[in-house]
């Protein structure tokens, strides 16, 4: 077997020796996988093409959504996952299925089903690592802590770990992106390491998996204001899809909204941020064009942000976070947009949720959720 190469970048080195990307300038852009290989293949004296860069990551498993793709991460920054042999679920190697439209299931029993956190983090000894996102949950927050792994629930001074992750690749928790709260009770939480939505009823480890695996990197949710359909953001197939909040077989709603970031408004309208041209989308849930064409309607276009992470609607406006501007945006619904707040104290704005009267930002540079008063836009930090 080859030896692993010294790397300019730091690695996670798995079965066999191989290195894993984990500080790739553009772990947020699943098309630079090939390029990044392309710079291993330097560095190791092999001149490959583009099809033999292709060739060796079927070989050695990395597809961009099974391994590479789940370690990426907002502005190359550092993931910190434990490098442990690879065991995969079984199925979790095949492609992925298409985006076709499927049928609203009506036995989603028959697709939820009981799940665990293997070898969760120790709640007692964790310290917030890495919050990339951060929604209201009650009278408190939910943060999702993705390098830690694990999702706090911040409430008054206190901050406990409602719901564990664990360091073993490919398992239940290994890297959630999104939590928000359940309409019946706890959290719904998105994790690419296993293509899954988690309903965590109760602090701990058990959870509920609700759609068998079937999507691809679920990064945005979102509940239906009537409280019986999940909305997804999927990165993989850079789609929008839902389900009953029971758990189901996904069903396409937008084709090619690569949406980051889902948030409903008053009127029940889908709001979501892309990092594509149409920045910030408008999504009719009730519409009744094929979902295969449907494109929602972009409210924000032209790029006017660097690199946008989170939306939410709050009231009569939306806020957007560009972490790369190091910024919070504001926008209304007939797409004026402009800078809301900018700089200190925030370094790399991910997550964001807001109520009557603040704001919350995420970021994980400064392992810190801000609170923004909404009149004043005085920031006072959440972890004290």
């Amino acid at each position: 077997m080859m030896k692993a190469p010294t790397l300019p970048r730091k690695t996670q080195r798995l079965a066999g020796g191989w290195p894993v990307l984990t500080d790739c300038p553009h772990r947020s852009n699943y098309g630079s996988v090939g390029n990044c290989l392309g710079g291993i293949a330097k560095k190791m004296g092999i001149r490959w093409t583009v099809w033999q860069v292709v060739l060796f990551m079927a070989i050695v498993g990395a597809s961009p959504v099974a391994g590479l793709a789940q370690e990426t991460d907002e502005a190359g920054t550092q993931a910190t996952a434990e490098a442990v042999p690879v065991t995969q679920p079984a199925g979790d190697d095949k492609p992925a299925e298409s985006d076709k439209p499927a049928e609203s299931s009506d036995t989603p029993e028959a697709i939820a089903k009981p799940a665990a956190v293997p070898q969760p983090i120790d709640a007692a000894t964790a310290k917030v690592t890495y919050p990339r996102a951060v929604s209201i949950v009650g009278k408190g927050l939910a943060v999702v802590d993705l390098d830690l792994p694990g999702v706090w629930l911040h409430e008054g001074e206190t901050s406990t770990l409602h719901t564990p992750g664990t360091k073993l690749y490919r398992k239940p928790m290994n890297r959630p992106w999104c939590a928000i709260a359940h309409p019946e009770g706890g959290l719904l939480i998105s994790d690419s390491a296993t293509r899954e939505i988690y309903h965590a009823a109760k602090p701990g480890a058990q959870l509920t998996a609700l759609t068998a695996g079937y999507l691809g990197i679920p990064m945005a949710l979102a509940v239906s204001p009537d409280g019986t359909t999940l909305y997804v953001g999927d990165a993989e197939r850079r789609s929008v899809f839902k389900l009953p909040i029971t758990g189901g077989t996904p069903a396409l709603v937008a084709k090619g909204v690569n949406a980051r970031a889902l948030s409903f408004d008053a009127e029940g309208m889908l709001w979501a941020i892309t990092p594509d041209a149409n920045a910030v989308v408008m999504i009719d849930p009730a519409s009744e064009e094929d979902p295969q064409q449907y494109r929602g309607t972009t409210v924000v276009g032209e790029r006017p942000y660097q690199f946008p992470n989170g939306l939410v609607w709050a009231g009569e406006e939306g806020f957007v976070t560009d972490s790369y501007g190091k910024a919070i945006w504001r926008f209304t619904k007939d797409g004026k947009t402009e800078i809301w707040h900018q700089g200190e104290p925030l370094d790399l704005p991910v997550g964001i949720c807001a109520d009557q009267d603040a704001v919350y930002v995420a970021d994980p540079r400064k392992k810190q959720v801000y609170r923004f008063d909404r009149k004043t836009k005085a920031a006072e930090p959440v972890f004290k």
